[in-house]
């Protein structure tokens, strides 16, 4: 092996419960959103408040009473259009669940409150704030909603009372908490469609996490059984029909890792990856092209500690991205246009740093970002993704206690956020 022995140890120490792209026991940064436009309402039409006498009546031909009513009611219409042009002009357009988007809002967490942050100068306006520790949003596909986890009251008469998941509007109001405390609540992905958000939680005397399906208003929280414990989930493009997720080996009694998907309610349980796991770290960061139609994960090397796979879910076929040969690569996530991935290089002095790179293997592609440190939890760059219009990536520095807004090209990014868990969402916006 080219690399640096002790690195390799340190990564295996940590890397069977923790990915590359997220903090260890909290939520995943998911910035895809989910579209839906609703129909022209009934009642947009005018005429359709007139009766029919009057809307076919001819003026000359009506008594001067009746003209009266005739006068009255298409004021009312008049008025009634100009509200209705007014709403329907002011509806803002919602983006589609996946590809390239304008960005939005940058919110982000910091110090246990949300906030929403100019880009352009890292001020920060609260969003929501008060006496509870919440932390890690994520804007659901569409932009209109955002979720993050809420520390639950304590105490609540069990070892660990666990975090809630809570919903509210893009503008902070609407608020609701959708699930009671959830012991190891962690990596949510909201459904294409908005209704429905997928989590990780424990639960007692079961190996690691549990895959979950609560709706956005709180009903129907199910958990699913597929066999493994579970980890960095994601619906799979374009419709949702199945999630996608890596099944973990982590004690013997445990089926060898790989690569599932099943459908949101519990049937259809079917394997995506197409070998056998070299061992228990392989098939790991799975990641999602926002078409759906491949796979990124790091496996494990023969000449270096870990590699990233491209699978290709119709072909089958397996492409490898090229790296320096003295460097591990691994926590791959898609550009909203599918064409690039941001990865984690690591560097035989145990440090890390963002890439961003083609998906078809061109190039090795461009670091950005400074380097940050291999801790005792994993990276400490974590928490990142592409901005909505694909141009910038966010992430958490958490050695530094910052958030960062890096473009792609490499040029010198900014501090966009401070504080304890600086984690980012992007709100998506139709282009």
């Amino acid at each position: 092996m080219t690399t640096n022995d002790d690195f390799s140890v340190r990564l295996g120490d940590w890397l069977r419960e923790d990915s590359a792209g997220r903090v260890p026991g909290h939520l995943d940064e998911v910035l895809l959103r989910t579209a839906g436009v609703r129909q022209r309402r009934w009642w947009s039409s005018p005429g359709r408040w007139l009766p029919m006498n009057v809307t076919a009546t001819r003026l000359w031909a009506v008594r001067p009473t009746s003209l009266r009513t005739v006068l009255v009611l298409g004021l009312v219409a008049l008025i009634i259009a100009a509200l209705v042009a007014v709403l329907v002009g002011s509806r803002r357009p919602l983006p589609p669940p996946f590809g390239l988007a304008r960005n939005g809002a940058l919110v982000s967490s910091a110090n246990g409150d949300l906030f929403t942050v100019d880009p352009k100068t890292g001020t920060g306006t609260p969003l929501i704030a008060g006496p509870t520790f919440d932390f890690g949003p994520a804007f659901s596909r569409d932009g209109t909603r955002v979720a993050f986890a809420r520390g639950a009251p304590t105490p609540c008469g069990e070892p660990d009372c666990g975090l809630i998941l809570v919903v509210a509007n893009a503008d902070g109001t609407g608020l609701r908490e959708i699930t009671p405390g959830e012991p190891g609540l962690d990596w949510l992905d909201w459904s294409p469609d908005g209704t429905r958000i997928a989590f990780l939680s424990y639960v007692a005397g079961v190996s690691g996490h549990v895959l979950n399906i609560v709706n956005v208003d709180g009903t129907g929280l199910m958990t699913l059984d597929v066999g493994h414990p579970v980890n960095q989930l994601s619906w799979l493009p374009p419709d949702g029909a199945e999630i996608l997720f890596r099944g973990e080996h982590l004690r013997e009694s445990d089926p060898p890792p790989g690569i599932f998907a099943v459908r949101p309610d519990g049937t259809g349980f079917r394997p995506i990856s197409t070998r056998p796991a070299l061992d228990p770290n392989d098939f790991n960061d799975v990641a999602v092209s926002p078409d759906g139609s491949l796979v990124a994960y790091r496996a494990v090397a023969p000449d270096r500690p870990f590699a990233i796979r491209i699978l290709d879910l119709r072909s089958r076929v397996e492409r490898v991205l090229p790296t320096p040969s003295d460097s591990g690569m691994g926590g791959p996530l898609f550009s909203p246009d599918g064409r690039s991935v941001v990865y984690l290089r690591w560097y035989p002095d145990s440090s890390t740093q963002l890439v961003v790179a083609p998906v078809d293997g061109s190039s090795l592609g461009i670091a950005i970002g400074p380097h940050g440190p291999l801790g005792s939890d994993g990276p400490t760059i974590n928490n990142y993704g592409f901005s909505p219009d694909g141009r910038s990536v966010f992430a958490n520095y958490d050695a530094e206690k910052v958030a960062r807004l890096l473009p792609v090209d490499g040029s010198p990014g900014e501090v966009i956020a401070r504080g304890e868990l600086a984690l980012v969402s992007y709100q998506r916006l139709a282009p």
